[in-house]
């Protein structure tokens, strides 16, 4: 590749001790020529800087270290990470998570080769505590995802549908529009604020990183994906209001959220019991409008 573009690949972490090493290993074995790494410890609490300073300083390759003395949300850190960053494109990092070798590799040349302005791609899933790997996407779902590019803004913006691991996006967008810093879901919110606005986003069709998935994670906490869902759908919700299904499904993800929360806050399984049976109630009130083919579909459930 002749003048191979910077790219500025930027791991977020905090308190990742455990699995900086990985994610640093991964982020410093791409066989693309030319990138730097922004590594941003948002004030953690262990050594997580220590020990990706560790590793990052045993390779020739540059590198910037941000240490923050407080903390910060995601999307803030992010921001933060983009200011200090030269290249043209920027690849984006949890330091729980890593990348496959040819991960910018291929990312540079798919951008080159098609009119997008960002990418996302496929991927395999981490259980931690399982010890398990599945694949990011059924084959159902992947192809519903490349499918529907398209229109990528209208089937994700009453639900975020695609994995967000190693985002890659031209860093112009980026500073033009910045992470919205009051949202966690912020990977979700970046996707549809830019399809909104009209620019391209692209998928390749290849396993280029490995989320992790620990019992901390976000989308284990209701209360917090609930508030993130509501922030996010309510920039757009003229929008979903006016699509019949759109509004039914962000109707039924509410009520998803609602029980979700509920179940969590309670240990009595006869309370448990009674709460499924009124979710199940008020989804098929969302989802059926007959009447009589409400109460017959509840009988047979």
């Amino acid at each position: 590749m002749n003048n191979p573009p910077l790219v500025s690949l930027i791991i977020i972490t905090m308190n990742h001790e455990k699995f900086i090493e990985q994610a640093c290993l991964s982020a410093i074995s791409q066989s693309y020529p030319n990138y730097e790494i922004i590594l941003l410890d948002n004030a953690s609490k262990d050594k997580t800087f220590e020990n990706a300073e560790k590793v990052l300083s045993k390779f020739d390759r540059p590198y910037k270290m941000i240490r923050n003395t407080e903390s910060f949300g995601v999307a803030k850190n992010i921001n933060i990470a983009v200011s200090h960053a030269s290249g043209e494109y920027v690849s984006l990092l949890s330091g729980d998570d890593w990348l496959t070798e040819d991960h910018l590799a291929e990312k540079v040349s798919y951008i080159q080769k098609n009119l997008v302005d960002f990418i996302l791609s496929d991927g395999y899933k981490y259980y931690q505590s399982e010890d398990k790997m599945t694949d990011a996407y059924s084959p159902k779902e992947k192809k519903q995802i490349i499918d529907t590019l398209y229109r990528f803004f209208h089937e994700n913006v009453s639900e975020n549908k695609t994995a967000n691991v190693g985002t890659f996006v031209k860093k112009e967008l980026l500073v033009k529009y910045p992470f919205d810093e009051n949202i966690n879901t912020e990977d979700w919110d970046m996707n549809l604020r830019l399809t909104s606005k009209g620019y391209k986003i692209g998928f390749i069709d290849k396993k280029l990183f490995y989320y992790r998935i620990l019992s901390t994670s976000l989308s284990r906490n209701w209360k917090l994906m609930k508030d993130s869902y509501e922030k996010v759908t309510h920039k757009y919700l003229d929008y979903i209001k006016a699509d019949k299904e759109l509004y039914k499904k962000y109707q039924l993800k509410l009520i998803h959220f609602k029980y979700e929360i509920l179940l969590s806050e309670t240990d009595s399984e006869s309370e448990k019991e009674r709460l499924r049976t009124e979710w199940k109630k008020e989804k098929y009130k969302v989802k059926y409008k007959n009447p009589v083919l409400f109460f017959k579909l509840l009988m047979l459930k």
